[in-house]
């Protein structure tokens, strides 16, 4: 019935009218319902424990989604969490997962485990974070003309070759936490070729 997740955790300038239809599963997550609201998105789903929401948001909320479920302040999942283990009890289609980071680094932190637990694109007005596959993936240049910053992160020991970016390697060993792979380019009208022999994790950044 889906093809694509949209989870909205946030308020951006995003433009939502893309996901807009029944093709598209949409979720908002506390605020992040709030914005759904505003730029008259559906909302099939709205969770979360809403503990950073007003009674009349929440009253407000509810009257906008298909679905209300609140969830206990005491659980084992952040809000997201519970998001995407929604859209997973529904469909497998691709999830697409809207998030402003925040003071708490812990929290920004858990992105990195949402993509490399659920293999979701996690994107807001400044940032793109994504899995990339194993062994060969292209980074097209129409895709990230508008990003500045690209940015690699393994979990696992990892070899990785960059070609057609501006800091290229061949076969390096990317370690956990390794920043060696901070800041590259793409070369304008140029697409990239990455190669490596385990998953990582590309943030693309305007």
């Amino acid at each position: 019935m889906y093809n694509r997740v949209l989870i909205v955790t946030a308020k951006t300038n995003q433009n939502y009218k893309y996901f807009n239809n029944d093709n598209t599963l949409i979720i908002g997550v506390e605020r992040g319902c709030l914005d759904l609201i505003e730029k008259n998105i559906k909302i099939d789903f709205a969770v979360g424990d809403f503990d950073k929401v007003e009674l009349e948001e929440i009253n407000l909320i509810k009257a906008h989604c298909k679905n209300f479920e609140l969830a206990s302040s005491e659980k084992d999942f952040l809000d997201g969490e519970l998001a995407i283990l929604k859209a997973k009890e529904i469909t497998d289609s691709p999830i697409f997962f809207v998030a402003n980071a925040t003071k708490r680094y812990d929290k920004n932190l858990s992105i990195f485990g949402l993509v490399v637990k659920y293999n979701i694109t996690m994107f807001n007005d400044e940032t793109t974070i994504f899995k990339i596959l194993k062994p060969n993936q292209i980074l097209k240049f129409e895709d990230f003309q508008d990003k500045t910053y690209i940015s690699f992160f393994s979990w696992t020991d990892t070899l990785i070759s960059i070609e057609n970016m501006k800091y290229n390697l061949k076969n390096y060993l990317l370690k956990p936490f390794d920043n060696f792979c901070i800041s590259n380019e793409l070369i304008t009208f140029q697409d990239a070729y990455i190669k490596t022999n385990q998953d990582i994790i590309c943030i693309a950044t305007k």
